[in-house]
């Protein structure tokens, strides 16, 4: 079995590449590098492969060397090709989705779930109580309601934000016609 340096990284001498045998395979690092998404989103399409068709699941381990999983690089552009065309991308942002509207948001962004409408709602009707925002809302929210308290914090921006528009629009006097 013939095994060969091909792109080292700087870190730990991971090898991005190899050879072994007759057949280059790649690092989970390689294909970070070649599709755009992040380490997470890679680990999760391994992960949940066989939740996916069969022309759109991310290929098996080929060969573990030092305790760095590698994959086949045929299959994993094959892979990567298949999930540009049912998922229309082309190189991934951050996230891994398309920016913009269409992700259950009016104005574009991520969907909203039930439990954080819900929190925001909450941290509105407080703001309203409270004729505004007060220092520590959002960990006294924590402790009265349960959760996170950085879940609260983006709540209560959002609360906010909304809370501060519509108090705008209503210090405005109405413009004469």
């Amino acid at each position: 079995m013939r095994s060969e340096l091909m792109e080292p990284t700087e870190e730990n001498d991971v090898r991005l590449r190899r050879v072994i045998g007759d057949r280059a395979v790649v690092s989970r690092a390689w294909i970070v590098a070649h599709t755009g998404a992040g380490r997470s989103t890679v680990a999760r399409w391994y992960a949940l492969r066989h939740e996916q068709p069969a022309e759109r699941r991310h290929p098996e381990r080929a060969a573990t060397v030092n305790q760095v999983d590698y994959y086949d690089q045929e299959a994993v552009e094959a892979f990567w090709a298949a999930h540009q065309n049912a998922v229309g991308t082309a190189r991934l942002g951050v996230s891994g989705r398309r920016s913009g509207s269409g992700h259950g948001e009016p104005s574009g962004g991520r969907p909203v779930s039930a439990e954080r409408a819900q929190a925001v709602e909450v941290a509105l009707a407080e703001l309203r109580r409270a004729g505004g925002y007060r220092r520590g809302l959002a960990a006294r929210l924590a402790r009265t309601h349960g959760g996170g308290a950085s879940t609260w914090e983006r709540a209560v921006n959002t609360a906010r934000a909304t809370y501060e528009e519509k108090s705008e629009h209503q210090a405005q006097p109405p413009t004469p016609e």
